[in-house]
């Protein structure tokens, strides 16, 4: 076999090995995929925390919180709230707890080790919760969002926000996400557990499109 083939070959499994890591970050990969995530998601982040319309005194949650960026900026806007982040990767709760400690050191943050499946708060506990690029990570989404329901009081507004499928995705990686009827199933989900007010939006985002899914607690 080539150097060049060789070097390709071993290229190819670290990558392989750096993708599966943005699933369930663990050890020096897992921290380099964390890095990744945090300046690559910096639009999208704020692109959801906008369309949360977070109050100060609002108590918000993130499911799947990663590196921290957006639990940050939500806890900067629930001023006199709380902004909780769970993450089911110990790499991703430690990363975003120090991306947070000012907001944890003030008693406005905190992060948790937990999957979507199994929220650690009592019922009603939050107003508002959001989701970025993790939900397809999420072992059942089914469970995740009933369990994000569960954690909500009545009026409570949710975000979820995902990468989705571009008709010529070809060999990019930000191309690639959800499909159509995926995105439709997921809405689909959403109004069978309860929720109203369901809805979803494309936004282009240069190399990539994220659409928006909107719900509304009863």
């Amino acid at each position: 076999m080539s150097e060049e083939l060789e070097h390709g070959s071993a290229s190819g499994r670290l990558m392989a090995r750096l993708n599966s890591n943005f699933g369930q970050p663990r050890g020096l990969l897992g921290r380099l995929a964390g890095w990744i995530m945090a300046r690559e998601n910096v639009r999208a982040n704020r692109l959801v925390v906008e369309l949360l319309a977070i109050g100060a005194q609002d108590r918000v949650i993130e499911v799947g919180c990663g590196p921290g960026v957006a639990l940050a900026d939500a806890a900067d806007r629930a001023s006199r709230g709380m902004a909780v982040g769970v993450d089911p990767s110990a790499v991703m709760v430690a990363q975003a707890t120090r991306h947070c400690r000012k907001a944890i050191a003030a008693g406005r943050a905190e992060v948790s080790r937990a999957p979507a499946a199994a929220l650690p708060f009592a019922d009603g506990s939050f107003t508002r919760a959001f989701s970025v690029n993790a939900l397809p990570h999420w072992p059942s989404a089914r469970e995740g969002l009933a369990e994000v329901k569960r954690v909500l009081g009545p009026e409570a507004r949710v975000v979820i926000a995902l990468r989705k499928q571009r008709q010529s995705a070809g060999a990019d990686p930000h191309a690639h996400g959800a499909s159509e009827g995926e995105v439709a199933d997921l809405c689909a989900t959403l109004q069978d557990l309860g929720f109203r007010d369901v809805g979803s939006r494309d936004h282009e985002l240069g190399r990539e499109t994220l659409v928006t899914i909107l719900a509304v607690t009863p």
